[in-house]
């Protein structure tokens, strides 16, 4: 890994980039593998919408609702599983997360009406509520800031990975599956996809470690280089040692840009799930293909934005700044969105603005939380980022029912699209108004 540096003293090292790269690789595909299942856990329902709305009888706005439904567990549970993390460490609360949601999403083959099935959705909200805030702080505490965004991209490539792998083998799951054993294809496919976290969360359990401090492969000298490195970035940020288990719940709220970053948050969770949830619905709809068909051309926005999201980062890394590299994916969100309804006769082109309007929905969602570790004591990251993210997530409600509300109340298919358009342009403008001293904290001159 290559930092930047005001002088000599802050380059890394070429025995500190070994150790940290050793570090990546340890810590990085294991979790975005982990990832990756979670948000397939999420999303595989946008595959299953018609076969799921044919069988239970399902309207539009109905399937919206469930959708967005996840986001009142997974809101209600994030500050109180930030709390477990502090409790139990990092490597228990995930692999006890990871196997929770998965026990849950077996149980949606047992769906058989709306109120279960919206039931199930809030259920498995409360499972994977403390999933991603405790990946970020695991993140903040074995990387120095001047790499966060790379590491935390890196990590985030789960979820365009989620649609571009995920989305066909949904659709292979729910033509090939479909009747066997009298068992809707559906159904198959949330009992196969619920198998991996299972164990994943088992092998978590045996190979995390619950920080740097306690890394049995790391060696005495290269434990002190990641905590020096990572104490130097939290010390630069005006970040207090105290740890996570000393913070009261609701001290990071009283925090002005922690508002503001919910805020951003809030319009990135519209954008990002309003846009994911429906963009198989859109696609077929500018398309007229079959599923099997659509599940082809799922790859074609996940295999851009898994592109597009490493660049943004490392371009975010490389000049240490962060506003304008969420601000103008914002903006090419609700320019794109805008054209797409416009243009949605056009087919093809429909589908390229359709690919970089989730090609820089993502990149606003890898960044994003970046920033809370460049402006939060050590002390209250954790809860900051639980509430960050979870108040945030209220647009995950918002999007994917918003725009299932708007598809059956106007006739219009493509309507929702100015939905997420305009809370796309919202989250431009309040992501420019976050302070540039703080955001560029770790800006710095010239290569090491």
């Amino acid at each position: 890994m290559t930092d930047h540096a005001t002088g000599a003293s802050d380059a890394i090292s070429v025995t500190e980039q070994a150790v940290f790269r050793a570090a990546a690789w340890r810590i990085i595909p294991l979790l975005v593998v982990c990832y990756m299942f979670s948000y397939l856990d999420r999303i595989n329902l946008s595959f299953a919408r018609v076969p799921m709305e044919n069988s239970l009888h399902f309207s539009d706005a109905t399937f919206g609702l469930g959708a967005g439904l996840f986001f009142i567990g997974y809101i209600a549970f994030q500050v109180p599983s930030s709390l477990l993390l502090a409790r139990f460490g990092v490597r228990r609360t995930i692999a006890a997360i990871m196997i929770g949601w998965s026990l849950i999403s077996f149980l949606f083959t047992i769906v058989g009406t709306d109120w279960q099935f919206c039931l199930l959705r809030v259920s498995l909200g409360v499972a994977e509520a403390g999933f991603y805030p405790a990946v970020l702080y695991y993140l903040a505490i074995w990387f120095s800031r001047q790499m966060i965004a790379r590491v935390t991209a890196a990590f985030l490539i789960a979820i365009p990975a989620s649609g571009a792998i995920g989305g066909p083998v949904s659709v292979a799951i729910l033509a090939h599956f479909d009747g066997v054993l009298s068992i809707p294809g559906w159904k198959w496919m949330f009992l196969l996809e619920a198998v991996p976290p299972l164990l994943l969360g088992l092998v978590v359990w045996r190979r995390l470690d619950d920080g740097p401090e306690d890394a049995r492969w790391l060696g005495a000298a290269e434990r002190r280089i990641v905590l020096a490195r990572v104490h130097a970035g939290w010390g630069a940020a005006g970040a207090a040692s105290a740890p996570v288990g000393r913070a009261r719940p609701f001290a990071a709220l009283s925090r002005p840009i922690v508002r503001l970053l919910i805020l951003i948050c809030f319009c990135q969770a519209v954008c990002n799930y309003g846009i994911v949830f429906w963009i198989p619905t859109f696609v077929a709809q500018v398309l007229a293909a079959s599923s099997a068909t659509i599940g082809l051309y799922m790859i074609i926005p996940f295999a851009t934005a898994m592109v597009a999201m490493t660049l943004n980062a490392r371009s975010s890394d490389r000049h240490q700044e962060r506003r304008w590299h969420m601000a103008a994916p914002f903006l090419i969100v609700s320019v794109t969105l805008v054209l797409a309804f416009l243009c949605q006769g056009s087919g093809m082109l429909a589908l390229l603005l359709l690919t970089a309007a989730l090609a820089a929905a993502l990149c606003v969602t890898g960044m994003i939380f970046t920033i809370p570790t460049l402006v939060l004591g050590q002390e209250v990251l954790a809860t900051g980022l639980a509430w960050i993210n979870s108040l945030g997530a209220l647009g995950g409600l918002v999007g994917p029912y918003g725009i299932g509300w708007l598809r059956v109340h106007t006739g219009q298919p493509l309507a929702g699209l100015f939905l997420v358009a305009f809370c796309a342009l919202v989250g431009a403008i309040a992501t420019l108004c976050l302070p540039r001293r703080a955001t560029d904290a770790a800006r710095v001159a010239t290569p090491a």
